[in-house]
């Protein structure tokens, strides 16, 4: 197995490197992990420790409610 780095744009991945093969040949494509982090929190919520799995879950339930909210809507006009 050879690893290559590639970039990924509007659904295409481009190797950086060109391949040794030339022929068609089966690839695995794995896109790191985006983290997100706060630097500083100020104001009220300074000395308070943040539970981000907690507001991954509650974003993800907004989400969810909002979809909802928006195809009911459409489809009650």
């Amino acid at each position: 197995m050879n690893m290559v780095k590639g970039i990924y744009h509007d659904g295409i991945v481009e190797p950086i490197e060109k391949l040794k093969t030339g022929e068609f040949t089966e690839v695995i494509i794995i896109f790191p992990e985006q983290k997100k982090s706060v630097n500083k929190i100020g104001g009220l919520f300074k000395d308070y420790e943040i539970d981000f799995k907690q507001v991954s879950k509650d974003l993800k339930k907004l989400s969810q409610k909002s979809e909802k909210h928006i195809i009911e809507k459409l489809t009650n006009e």
